[in-house]
């Protein structure tokens, strides 16, 4: 009898998951859309894909992707570059590449299915907002196809796809960013409006001032980690110049003109700006490939000279700017 129930359980369960989003969450929710609950799992998949490709750049599970055909097959390049560093050192990335690929033909799949599909009453609405256990079958089958793709000029191309991608990455995050302290601005204005209390001045005031405080001790920090007295020019060329331009889009944002046509512009989301924009430099002189301009370069174990008296040095999986733009990356995706 028990086993009987447990097997009509089961089948429930399993009808759920070839149902609408909504049944997923077996009526604990049940006036949930099924737009919104497909939204939440989608970005639960991409969540999913992320944490996948975290783990594949840990050393321990890295070290054992060697066992997988066609990773240093075929290729001369290592992430797209011409070099002499031992591709087993580069196992994890190449792996991340492979899981990126996956993700990003599963959703450009449903992107194509979905053109032109306006509500939840178009037939294949249904393939969007159900058959969620089937979608996740089918992102696993393309992951694993794309861990058997050969290197060759595998690596190359998608390098470029990822320089192309990344680049409207930063964009969508600069364009949700602005949305957001657009948002905050004016919900804090509207409450000043409202109750006459110059506290909600005072908070908006406050945060502006931390945000920029921050950016001015970042840019400080950058300019004594990452430049020398001597040397370091494009280093300090690319700090100065993401500089004078934060300052022109603060002075921009209070001027008369833009007052007049955004009333609720200000200060508020320049610094916001600012702040991403000093770790968006951050970020892009952490990976200066020159160990005198850049103290925190990751060091992987090399090859290029053959030499039996290379000096080992430990190998690093993750960095500080990758962390922070995970989490900037979590924030931005739940906005959403």
């Amino acid at each position: 009898m028990g086993a009987c129930l447990g097997v009509c359980s089961l089948l429930s369960c399993v009808s759920c998951l070839c149902g609408s989003a909504p049944c997923l969450l077996c009526g604990c929710c049940p006036s949930a859309k099924n737009s919104t609950v497909s939204r939440l799992l989608f970005t639960f998949f991409l969540f999913l894909g992320t944490l996948v490709s975290i783990i594949m750049i840990i050393p321990g599970v890295e070290k054992e992707l060697h066992k997988l055909p066609g990773f240093c097959e075929g290729s001369g390049t290592v992430l797209g570059v011409q070099s002499h560093v031992d591709c087993r050192s580069f196992l994890g990335h190449k792996a991340v590449y492979r899981m990126g690929f996956a993700m990003a033909a599963f959703f450009c799949l449903f992107a194509l299915l979905m053109v032109c599909v306006r509500s939840s009453k178009d037939p294949r609405a249904a393939l969007q907002n159900g058959f969620w256990f089937f979608k996740f079958l089918v992102l696993v089958g393309i992951t694993v196809g794309a861990f058997y793709i050969p290197d060759g000029v595998f690596t190359s191309v998608w390098f470029y796809f990822g320089v192309v991608g990344s680049f409207l990455f930063i964009l969508i995050q600069l364009i949700l960013l602005i949305d957001f302290a657009h948002s905050w601005s004016q919900r804090w204005l509207h409450n000043a409006g409202e109750s006459s209390a110059k506290g909600w001045y005072a908070a908006l005031c406050t945060v502006t001032f931390i945000f920029y405080a921050a950016s001015i001790a970042a840019i400080a920090l950058l300019y004594v980690y990452y430049t020398k007295p001597q040397g370091c020019t494009e280093g300090k060329a690319l700090i100065s110049i993401n500089l004078i331009l934060c300052l022109i889009v603060s002075v921009v944002s209070i001027l008369p003109k833009i007052q007049e046509a955004q009333p609720h512009s200000g200060l508020l989301q320049a610094s916001l700006i600012t702040l991403y924009t000093i770790y968006v430099t951050w970020s892009a002189l952490a990976n200066v490939p020159t160990q005198s301009c850049n103290p925190t370069l990751l060091v992987r174990n090399s090859t290029s000279t053959g030499s039996a008296t290379a000096t080992e040095l430990p190998t690093t999986w993750w960095d500080a700017p990758s962390i922070v733009g995970l989490v900037i990356f979590i924030l931005c995706t739940l906005f959403i």
